[in-house]
């Protein structure tokens, strides 16, 4: 992952961490200025409500941690202070903090098996519509680029191509126009075009962002599928490299 994509994520999380803790102080000082309208259980019920809207977004624990000092400080006496002197007070406090990190862990676990099924029944129905795609071409037009062709397409990826080792160089058969990804792909590979190199050595790197799967014919791997992709599983673009293995025996 390079220095842009991780700032970029970075900068995201803080920003849903500002969203999420700014509710939480703004909750405080409505609740604190009515204090006639809200008492200590609602406002801690709205605590929870931020908090689990915070998992749903996918951060979660700052925000339950800024909800409980906030809970602790301005609603468990004395006032003011982190102190607490009552035990009855202790146990409110860290019933709040252990129903809120349970419940969003819950909620945020829910929201990503949610994602994940979503991304997996899509990929189900790409990968048998990749499947028929190569068995209806032709043997004179399968081809690798066609075959990269095809996996951009099928499945929407920002780039794919197939690096084929041979004559002490690495050849690519690209399914993808010229771009900025294609060319940083090109420059990465340049390094091992002049140096023999094992294919497995290959496969477990993982630079901008672009991820590779061994192609085999019969039992030996010959090629390398390079897919670069924000929600395709790892585990998808293991399979479609398996699905052009068949289809090159």
């Amino acid at each position: 992952m390079n220095f842009a994509v991780k700032h970029r994520k970075a900068l995201m999380r803080l920003g849903k961490i500002i969203v999420f803790t700014a509710a939480v102080l703004g909750t405080t000082k409505l609740t604190l200025q009515f204090g006639t309208l809200a008492n200590t259980s609602t406002t801690a019920f709205i605590f929870l409500i931020i908090v689990l809207l915070s998992a749903v977004f996918g951060d979660f624990l700052v925000t339950s941690l800024a909800a409980s000092l906030c809970f602790d400080y301005y609603f468990l006496p004395p006032f003011g202070t982190f102190y607490i002197a009552s035990f009855s007070d202790w146990i409110s406090l860290i019933a709040f903090l252990s129903t809120s990190v349970i419940i969003s862990h819950l909620t945020a676990s829910a929201v990503d098996n949610k994602t994940k099924a979503s991304v997996l029944n899509k990929s189900l129905e790409q990968l048998k519509e990749f499947g028929e795609r190569l068995l209806s071409m032709r043997n004179d037009d399968l081809t690798l680029s066609e075959i990269a062709k095809e996996a951009l397409s099928v499945f929407s990826l920002e780039y794919c191509s197939i690096h084929v080792y041979g004559d002490g160089k690495w050849r690519h058969f690209t399914g993808s126009a010229a771009s900025n990804v294609s060319q940083e792909v090109e420059n990465y590979l340049k390094v091992f075009k002049d140096h023999p190199i094992d294919v497995m050595d290959f496969v477990e790197e993982n630079m901008l962002e672009v991820r590779y799967s061994r192609i085999s014919k019969g039992k030996e791997a010959f090629a390398l599928l390079a897919v670069k992709s924000k929600t395709l599983p790892m585990e998808v673009i293991g399979t479609i490299a398996s699905i052009i293995s068949v289809r090159l025996k």
